[in-house]
């Protein structure tokens, strides 16, 4: 019992230390990333549409749980005006080639520290770590940890919806 009790108080930690540094709603998000497939991308070009950008990593377990469900809510949902890109925060470029090649994954990846990436967004104390961007540009919702199918589809349908 002590020992479960111990570790709820470890990720409530975690949690609340993720808080402390997140990017408060309602402010412009900024990020510019060259995608793994060499193109580049600005959420200043995603104006209009509802932006989900996760921060992950291939050593993740919960992030590679979520993708499959990522993967089909993009293609569901990327003509309604979502849009998502994960962002990697691997220690190397080729350990996120090599997952995304065996996967498959078709929504845009990025590596966080190739040097051509540029954002705004705090330091990551956790993955996944996942903000939702509304039409004008602005951070609209936070979350760390697992998203459910139900959150995402919640929070993505209230974002389009204004």
């Amino acid at each position: 019992m002590r020992i479960v009790a111990l570790r709820w108080v470890g990720i409530f930690v975690l949690w609340a230390a993720a808080l402390q540094w997140a990017q408060p709603a309602g402010e412009p998000a900024k990020l510019q990333a060259v995608l793994l497939d060499g193109n580049r991308v600005n959420l200043e070009q995603w104006k209009g549409k509802v932006v989900m950008v996760n921060f992950w990593a291939t050593w993740c377990p919960v992030c590679r749980a979520e993708m499959p469900q990522w993967q089909k809510f993009y293609e569901r949902n990327r003509s309604r005006g979502f849009e998502m890109i994960a962002v990697s925060v691997d220690d190397g470029e080729e350990e996120v080639r090599a997952f995304m090649a065996a996967k498959g994954y078709t929504f845009p990846v990025a590596w966080r520290f190739d040097k051509r990436e540029d954002d705004d967004f705090p330091t990551v104390h956790a993955t996944p770590t996942t903000y939702f961007v509304d039409r004008q540009g602005r951070v609209a919702a936070m979350r760390v940890g697992q998203i459910s199918g139900g959150f995402l589809e919640q929070t993505v349908e209230r974002l389009l919806a204004q």
